[in-house]
């Protein structure tokens, strides 16, 4: 129950992390403040409205909120997170947590349970503050519980929720759920973003290669044939003038020696990202790491 109720507050964790401004740092404690996107621009604060234009952001708040106190709670202190065979409100789990551990100026914080012998460096992070780099059990040797912030984001949304009016998330709100991500029975969310980012590299891919096939039926085959004859690489490697510059490769799509390569990706035989002249097919980078690990895997399955 408690892997679902991580991967719960992961979906959610992750999906209310992508509506946050880029600029807004959301570690309470972090090492340096990020550069501006636009020194013009004012930087985001935690009193600034969370994404007033996501749907149904009060609603994935709480069952993000709920999935990882549940979880937290039933890893700390088991059977606490229920009464009479169902699991307590958010409210009432903060209540659980706060009654455990004492609380500083509305925040408490629960130690980790394991020594610092016990963590190995892969599971440190690299100290860029990134929302998806949590480690496992977090260096900080502590899951920041910062129970009257989640405490007024819980009342803040309780009103778009039921009806009575606008929801009134705010950066803080959403900043103090993603730090329950560093306990160690969530820790999920970077491995929740890599699924969302490869998912979304594979429709991507899908939808460049409809896009191709239509318009190599609408341009004919003759008109593809003469364009594949008269291709230029615009990145032709030359020793001086372009070191880092690739042959032209086949595409997949139309078959030509057409696609321009811009780089690789290496994960056994390598595999080029860039776009093909004739019937426009375009590779990302992502969509290339997809293509080179599932061909690398397919090679080590048959071997």
């Amino acid at each position: 129950m408690n892997e679902q109720r991580a991967r719960e507050f992961a979906r959610c964790a992750v999906v209310l992390a992508a509506g946050l401004p880029k600029q807004f740092h959301y570690d309470p404690t972090p090492a340096a403040p990020e550069p501006r996107l636009n020194p013009f621009d004012p930087a985001p604060s935690g009193d600034d409205l969370f994404a007033p234009a996501m749907a149904g952001r009060e609603g994935i708040f709480d069952q993000g909120l709920s999935n990882g106190l549940a979880a937290i709670v039933a890893s700390e202190w088991p059977g606490e997170e229920a009464s009479k065979g169902r699991v307590l409100s958010a409210s009432a789990l903060l209540k659980v947590v706060q009654g455990h551990v004492t609380a500083a100026d509305g925040v408490c914080l629960i130690p980790d349970r394991h020594p610092a012998a016990e963590i190995s460096p892969q599971e440190t992070t690299s100290g860029t503050g990134s929302i998806f780099n949590a480690p496992s059990r977090p260096m900080s040797r502590h899951t920041r519980v910062d129970i009257s912030t989640l405490q007024e984001g819980i009342e803040a949304s309780q009103l778009a929720r039921h009806g009575r009016g606008e929801g009134g998330l705010r950066l803080r709100h959403i900043a103090a759920l993603l730090a329950l991500d560093g306990h160690e029975s969530l820790g999920m969310m970077g491995e929740e973003q890599q699924d969302r980012l490869w998912g979304a590299a594979v429709r991507e891919d899908a939808a460049s290669r409809a896009r191709a096939a239509e318009y190599l039926e609408r341009i004919g085959d003759d008109e593809a044939a003469r364009r594949a004859e008269h291709v230029e690489n615009p990145n032709a490697y030359h020793p001086k003038r372009n070191p880092d510059g690739h042959d032209l490769d086949s595409c997949p799509v139309c078959g030509f020696e057409a696609f321009v390569v811009e780089g690789l990706v290496v994960i056994g035989d390598p595999v080029g990202y860039g776009q093909c002249l004739v019937c426009t097919y375009t590779r990302t980078s992502d969509a290339a790491e997809n293509e080179a690990f599932a061909d690398h895997c397919a090679s080590i399955m048959s071997e």
